[in-house]
């Protein structure tokens, strides 16, 4: 049975009944201040399996929210986002700056998004988490208690330090089972003085309005990549192979943004509000679904979508650790299944232990809302041990 999750952090997969309220007679959160952090617990990390540097300014009814990854070998520019919030004009103006574009979107939620570890830490999502008096630690000059929360049997735990002052997210970690804990997020530095007006200046050229909506959790997403599969069969979106009757083909289109499932009864499945067909289940393995020994090494990601009448279907792999986490659209002539692969390469053991799948019915226009269904986190099980040799 297909699992429904909602995250900004990834560590919000297993931890969305974790919450997080001020004590009775705290002052409100403020609503002026700067922060820098660092860790992987962004979209732009789950992606890439790189740590990410974030730089975020609020003032009011408006943030600015940084996300840069440093270059690497296999992306040589690296990534860097900034993202202007807008509460009262209800928009968010997202600007790629490796890229060169900008475009904006709908902005839906009364509350700043979750990268701001300040707002997140006031809202509602986090109602239920108590940290011990007693376990206490300095983070980067800030006295912190530390909370940590279980998840279910064979997910991983988490560590959560909360400011003393303020109650907010400091550090957070996520600690999967038998293996070293991750850093999804730690905050460098907190500043409560008013940031430069500069921060907040609507870009130029920022009139391209982008499809869907944002909210406090979640991105709404288009494809990079679309991909028809017609008949019985599978399509492979890195290579254009096809097996059986399937016929495949791909288009680009300029800019995406993440689509992050949210919560959702299993008996109603994936759609958008006009779909009139709706995904049923997916699942997702990895080939070798185990493998310890020398590294790079190669490996493939194949997703199943099942779908209970004609239609196409949003998806997206999320494997930064081991992919460039493609996405696609592939299309049902009838109810059925079908599969979809990838191929990935295994460059070291991965810091995000976990790679997932999401999909979700489009309507007639090819617009899908923030409702997707995912496979689950599913293991990698990879430990590399050792530099593999050159091939000649």
């Amino acid at each position: 049975m297909p699992r429904y999750f909602r995250t900004i952090f990834l560590i919000l997969m297993f931890l969305s009944a974790v919450a997080i309220l001020p004590l009775p007679g705290e002052p409100p959160q403020p609503q002026t201040y700067s922060v820098s952090a660092v860790g992987m617990g962004t979209v732009e990390s789950m992606f890439s399996g790189k740590e990410s540097t974030l730089k975020i300014f609020r003032h009011g009814p408006k943030e600015l929210i940084d996300v840069s990854i440093a270059p690497w070998e296999a992306n040589p520019k690296g990534v860097h986002t900034i993202n202007l919030f807008d509460l009262q004009a209800h928009k968010v103006y997202m600007r790629n700056v490796t890229h060169s574009t900008c475009s904006w979107m709908r902005y839906v939620s009364a509350e700043m998004p979750n990268y701001d570890p300040i707002a997140a830490s006031a809202s509602p999502d986090f109602g239920k988490l108590n940290p011990n008096a007693n376990d206490t630690e300095i983070v980067n000059g800030i006295p912190a208690r530390i909370a940590e929360v279980s998840g279910p049997p064979g997910q991983p735990k988490a560590r959560i330090w909360i400011a003393e002052k303020g109650k907010f997210i400091v550090k957070m970690e996520m600690i999967p089972p038998g293996g070293a804990p991750i850093k999804m997020l730690e905050v460098k530095q907190v500043s409560f003085a008013t940031p430069l007006d500069s921060n907040f200046v609507t870009p130029s050229n920022c009139d391209t309005q982008a499809q869907g909506e944002m909210t406090s959790t979640g991105f709404s997403a288009h494809a990079e990549e679309h991909v028809e599969a017609q008949g019985t069969g599978s399509a492979n979106v890195g290579t254009n192979e096809t097996h059986g009757e399937a016929t495949v083909r791909i288009s680009g289109m300029a800019g995406s943004q993440v689509n992050p499932p949210a919560p959702r009864s299993p008996h109603i499945g994936a759609t958008s509000p006009n779909a009139t067909s709706r995904v049923v289940d997916v699942r997702l393995h990895l080939v070798p679904d185990r493998y310890e020994g020398p590294c790079p090494h190669q490996m493939k990601l194949a997703a199943e979508i099942t779908t209970n009448g004609p239609g196409i279907v949003w998806y997206r792999f999320l494997a930064g650790s081991v992919s460039h986490s493609p996405e696609g659209s592939a299309s049902f002539s009838s109810a059925g299944t079908q599969t979809v692969t990838t191929d990935g390469t295994i460059t070291a053991t991965p810091r995000v232990p976990a790679a997932s799948f999401i999909a979700i019915m489009e309507d007639a226009q090819g617009q899908h809302g923030p409702l997707n269904v995912s496979s689950g986190l599913v293991n990698y099980n990879i430990t590399c041990t050792g530099q593999a040799a050159p091939v000649h």
